[in-house]
């Protein structure tokens, strides 16, 4: 069995430096201009980076879950990242805080809504009132937290004390943290972006939430290892076959998400239900209806061609320019969720329609994006180097390191 592997983080160049500076400078400048000039935008354009990161780790977590529910082998090897990734949701708790203090009333329309005006809302009350919406925050946050913590704390004893009974005590417990991991975030997603129009629903939201987040995640876990070993790490035990794995779950989630997306735009045509076709129709009016074509085409059909053939989930170079492209779309994906609503709670506030309306980005987009990553990307990185970068002790690396891809 190959010996436990450190992180040098001086074979990362100058990454260890720029995340924290590029994270804090981001947030800063975006939380100094915003709250100075255009309040509400930088509330949905925060919103919008805070959920890019939060659906990564979350497709992190599920990916960890999923290797100890099926006892697989392949990812042995890479695990350690999966849950150093997971591992960054008390930092996102913190990165929380500013929605609730801050911007909740500018985001979520339903809290400052009069009911005599809104029966649809008066109906939803019980679900949608604040008290109960910060309880259910609160308790997501929690478990993922607590998750993604527990599965690396013992993850990283097992290298120190070699104990097999672990890897039965993580296997187990995934078993019941599955569920609750659907529960948490089909609500999260209930609460966080559908709750920006309270009048819409979807009954596939969760599910097409969950899409992006294991295909996204499934990226940023190939850019990350790739990188690794491009920096001299994992020399021997990182093969062309896990690669190769790790492309095909890449494809296989990208023709789910576009499986998944277009079942629900289609089933919510064919319904024709004003309070469900809403979301649509207004996504597909103005210079919102080409970001929607570029959005489908970007997501699905590039990354799909793209992946089709063997060489291009075995090439590196070929299969990490994908994954890069996959994270960038995914944030189109999460952008196109949340900005069309910016143009209509202005409106509400004004009275009348938005001076602005149609795909019109801003800075402050690009800064709070760039501020969330980089806090996470240093966060990573830090996790990473406060053990081994692979579970060194076991049971079942050895098969990780001798797998074979048939297909």
């Amino acid at each position: 069995m190959p010996s436990a592997e450190k992180l040098r983080l001086e074979n990362l160049g100058s990454l260890p430096v720029l995340f924290p500076t590029v994270g804090i400078l981001g947030l800063l400048s975006a939380f100094i201009w915003g709250l100075a000039s255009n309040p509400m935008q930088l509330a949905f354009s925060y919103l919008f980076a805070f959920t890019v990161g939060f659906t990564i780790c979350a497709g992190a977590l599920f990916w960890t879950l999923l290797h100890h529910a099926l006892d697989a082998d392949w990812s042995v090897l890479m695990r350690r990242i999966l849950e150093s990734i997971a591992s960054c949701f008390p930092v996102l708790l913190l990165l929380f805080l500013p929605i609730v203090f801050l911007f909740s009333k500018e985001l979520w329309h339903w809290m400052t809504t009069d009911l005599s005006t809104d029966p649809l809302l008066a109906w939803k009350k019980p679900f949608l009132n604040e008290p109960f919406f910060y309880l259910r925050c609160a308790f997501y946050l929690i478990f993922f937290s607590t998750a993604g913590l527990l599965y690396r704390h013992l993850s990283m004893r097992q290298d120190t004390d070699g104990d097999p009974r672990i890897t039965l005590r993580l296997r187990h417990t995934a078993y019941g943290f599955i569920p609750l991991f659907v529960l948490c975030l089909t609500f999260a997603g209930f609460d966080w972006l559908m709750s920006l129009d309270h009048h819409w629903y979807s009954t596939m939201w969760g599910v097409y939430l969950f899409a992006g987040c294991a295909q996204s995640s499934m990226a940023i876990l190939i850019l990350i290892t790739n990188g690794l070993v491009r920096a001299g790490h994992l020399k021997g035990l990182f093969t062309v076959e896990h690669n190769h794995i790790m492309g095909m779950l890449l494809f296989a989630f990208t023709t789910f998400w576009g499986y998944i997306s277009f079942s629900q735009y289609f089933l919510q045509w064919y319904a024709n239900i004003p309070e469900e076709t809403w979301f649509f129709v207004y996504r597909n009016t103005g210079t919102w209806f080409w970001f929607s074509i570029f959005l489908v085409v970007g997501h699905f059909f590039v990354p799909f061609i793209l992946l089709l053939t063997q060489p291009a989930k075995r090439t590196s170079w070929r299969l990490c320019a994908t994954a890069v492209w996959v994270v960038a779309m995914h944030c189109v994906d999460i952008y196109w969720i949340i900005m069309p609503n910016l143009q209509l709670q202005e409106s509400r506030h004004a009275g009348h329609v938005a001076a602005t309306t149609g795909f019109h980005p801003h800075l402050l987009d690009l800064l709070a994006l760039i501020g969330v990553l980089g806090i996470l990307g240093h966060t990573i990185l830090w996790l990473l180097s406060r053990g081994s970068i692979f579970p060194a002790r076991d049971p079942r690396l050895r098969e990780s390191l001798a797998v074979t891809n048939w297909l």
